[in-house]
Formats: C-alpha cells, structure tokens, sequence
C-alpha cells in the first residue's frame, strides 16, 4: 500500500469520526492540508468530502438545519428532583412561643432547558425555558397545581431567558432581554435563579487595552423590575421601576497557587412603585406584616463588596469567599417593613449584610466531590428580600444563620447533593410579625431549618 493512501485512509477515519460533532468542520481543514501538501488529490479530496457529508446526514445532529448564518448552536439543559424538609418555631401573635414548632415535607422537581447560539457579524442569542414562574426557582411541587392539589394535572413551562447580544469589538459586550445575571455575587444579594430583564455593557478592560497581568472588567445594569403608565412621570406610580448596578471586577495570580477576586459594586433603584410583589418565594410579608409592595424599590442605596482567594488545599480545589451589603438609605425603608409603625429605632445591624464561607472541591467526573459551608447575617434594612436567595429563610431579613451543602458525582452528569440550612432571628427585640422569618403559611418563626435533598442531572 503506498504512502498517499495510507494517509487517505488516516484522514478519512479521522474525519469521520468527527463528522457527527460539526459537519466535519475540523475535518475539513485537515483534508485542506493534504492536499496542500501534495499529500491526496483534488479529486480524492471531493469523494472523502462527499463520503463525510453522506455520512453526517445519516446521523440524528445531520437532520437539524440552521441557517447559513449560525455559526455555533449550543444546547444544554438540567432536571432536579428534590426531597425537601422544614422546621420551623413558630411565634405566638405577641409573645414568643417556643414550644410551637411546625414541620412540612415537599417532593420537587426543576426542568431547564437552554440554547445559546452565534451568528454572523458577532451578534449572539439565547434562550431558556423553566418549569415554575416564580423569579427565583424553578422548582415545581408535586400535585401543587391548581387549588394545591391536581391530581397528575400537567404543569407549566415558561421563558426564563430571551436576549440578543452584541461584541462590537474584543472585550465590550452588550445585551438587552432576559438574560443570566451578569454581576460577580453570592447569594446574600442575588438568587442565583434569577435572571433579570434589561441591558447590560460588560467592558473587559484587559482585553480592549491589550495589558496582562490581571483581569479587569466594568459591568453596568439597568434592570427593569415593573412596567408602569407614563401619564405623569414624576410621581412614583407613574414610572417605570428600574434597578441600576455597577461593579469593578478585578482578578489576579497572586502566585502559581494563589488568585484573588474583588468586585465592589453600587446598586440603587429609581424609587418608582411596583406592581405585584416579585413572584418568588418572598411574597410580600415579614411576618404578618403586609408591606405595601408598592414601596418595595424604596430606601435601596446599596454598597456592595464581594470576593473570594481561591488556592489548593489537600490537592484540592478551594476557595474561601464572603460578601458585604451596606444600604445608605436603609431609614427609608419604613414604608416597606412599617418600623416605624412598630415604634421601633433602626440600629447599625439592619443597614448592613454579610457572609463569610468556603468552598472546596468541584464535581467534573464520577467519583468527584465538594463541599461548601458559608454564614450570614442580614439587617432588617440592608437589602431587597426579593431578590436574594429564596432556599435561604425564604428571602427575609433580620435573620442570621448558616448553610452547608455536600455534593457527590454519582456519575459524569449526575450528583446528589444534601444541604442544611439554619436561621434565626437578628434582632429579637422587633415584636411579632417583624422579627423577619415566615414560616408556611406566613406564620412568624423565631428559627427555621430546611433540609433538601438532590438529585441533578445534566445534558
């Protein structure tokens, strides 16, 4: 056999045993090569070309047609199944009752589906689809439908992403839609399941000004949070209510073993009304005090500072993080929590919110394992409880406590997980019904505690 078929056959198996992936893209150029070299033959060329194109549309991915101007489509999703367990010591209507303790059990389930494509002209698009409306879980209890009881009725599935996004230039992207959340956070502020709507501008200076050494990125935000009539702008039910960010990321290797990131931000609303209450887990009461949801976006002057070193530890991956939240304007938030109603004084503690935590680990094969544990306290005052962790004392304030979860691959794409968490009160001198912790049912709990139990599954 001569040395040109040898290599023909080489480059065949190669080729085809890529040609599922992406039309034998990589392939290609490799056959390019060959016959740049002198290497195969034009004509040989054409029949391997032809043979792989036959080949790849005989394949499940080879009957999916894009249009010419996709150059990438990347499709991904997950499914969850959760078993979920709460304590919680109830409050009695004006004392404390430390004896009135209630428990609730949930079997859930999350469905997430993603598609994240590029086009031509460095313009980008995606998409996303959940079960669960809520802002910030995907989670869906069983036979939770209609009137809390459905029988095996079917559930809903909603659009939880939907943006177009531009690079106009290397380092500087823009996006406008509903869109992942773009700023460096933990969960003391941002759920991670929420994706806010509006536009963003990421800058990556490092990459814009050519200089290494560091990274170095600007990130902004104008996020709408209600849609309301422009008859009269300049009263508060007559705009639409926005939520603006922005934050400095900056990174470095501070040595071979050792990389540090912090990122402080400012966030601040525009202080207009909101219609409805955020459609999470927080619903609009501390306790049972209804706060007028249309007081939600006041009194929001937030200072943040988040940030982590991560280094090995045992050969393994870790990471030791915390984050800050300071609210300038927390005496603002009267008309929300009703303090003042209450005859109860702002002290330093319901401005300010903070975590300090560690990770170590992370789940890539079978086998794999990480284990994360983290402490928080959150002021009366300090942040929006609509937007910040919904697993954690069901996104309230005035609470302090902690989290810790362990996670096991029990495949390449599959883990279980188990996560326990605790809360108490912060202040315990606020009187029932502003203590800060809602129990089921909206009930006033002097501590809770959830135990939840995972089962993921990737694709």
């Amino acid at each position: 056999m001569t040395k040109p078929s040898i290599l023909s056959i080489a480059a065949l198996s190669v080729a085809g045993a890529t040609a599922t992936q992406a039309l034998a893209q990589d392939s290609g150029a490799l056959i390019e090569a060959l016959v740049q070299e002198g290497i195969l033959k034009e004509s040989k060329a054409e029949e391997i070309r032809a043979k792989l194109s036959r080949d790849y549309e005989k394949t499940s991915a080879g009957k999916i047609k894009l249009d010419t101007s996709v150059k990438e489509l990347k499709l991904s999703g997950d499914a969850r199944l959760r078993f979920q367990h709460d304590i919680n010591d109830a409050q009695a209507p004006s004392t404390i009752d430390t004896n009135n303790v209630s428990q609730a059990d949930r079997f859930r389930l999350r469905l997430r589906i993603n598609a994240d494509y590029k086009v031509s002209d460095n313009f980008f698009a995606g998409f996303g689809l959940q079960t669960n409306q809520a802002n910030d879980s995907g989670m869906q209890t069983f036979a939770s439908g209609n009137n809390n009881g459905d029988y095996f009725q079917n559930y809903n599935i909603y659009l939880n992403k939907a943006f177009i996004g531009w690079n106009p230039i290397a380092g500087v992207t823009l996006i406008g839609g509903k869109q992942r959340n773009p700023f460096y956070t933990t969960d003391l502020v941002w759920d991670a399941d929420i994706n806010p709507t509006g536009f963003t501008e990421r800058i990556d200076l490092n990459k814009v000004f050519n200089f290494n050494g560091f990274e170095l990125a600007l990130v902004a935000g104008q996020l709408a949070v209600s849609d309301n009539p422009e008859s009269n702008p300049s009263a508060r039910t007559n705009r639409d209510g926005y939520i603006h960010e922005v934050q400095l990321i900056a990174s470095a290797q501070v040595n071979a073993a050792i990389k540090a990131t912090v990122a402080p931000a400012f966030y601040f609303t525009n202080g207009a009304s909101v219609n409805g209450n955020g459609g999470g887990a927080n619903n609009g009461t501390v306790g049972t005090t209804n706060w007028a949801t249309t007081d939600a976006l006041q009194g929001l002057k937030v200072v943040l500072l988040p940030g982590d070193i991560g280094f090995k530890l045992v050969g393994k991956k870790t990471k030791f993080l915390w984050d800050v939240a300071y609210n300038l304007d927390a005496r603002r938030r009267d008309g929300v929590y009703a303090v003042g109603a209450n005859n109860v004084d702002y002290a330093g503690r319901d401005k300010l919110a903070w975590l300090v935590g560690f990770e170590i680990g992370e789940n890539k094969n079978k086998g794999d394992w990480s284990f994360l544990a983290n402490y928080r306290q959150i002021g009366l005052a300090a942040i929006d409880p609509l937007i910040n962790d919904s697993d954690w004392a069901a996104s309230n304030t005035n609470v302090a406590g902690y989290k810790a979860s362990l996670r096991y691959n029990l495949g390449k794409a599959t883990t279980l997980a188990l996560t326990y968490q605790y809360a108490d009160n912060l202040r315990k001198s606020l009187g029932a019904g502003l203590n800060g912790i809602a129990g089921p049912g909206g009930a006033n709990s002097n501590s809770s505690q959830i135990i939840q139990a995972d089962l993921d599954i990737k694709f």
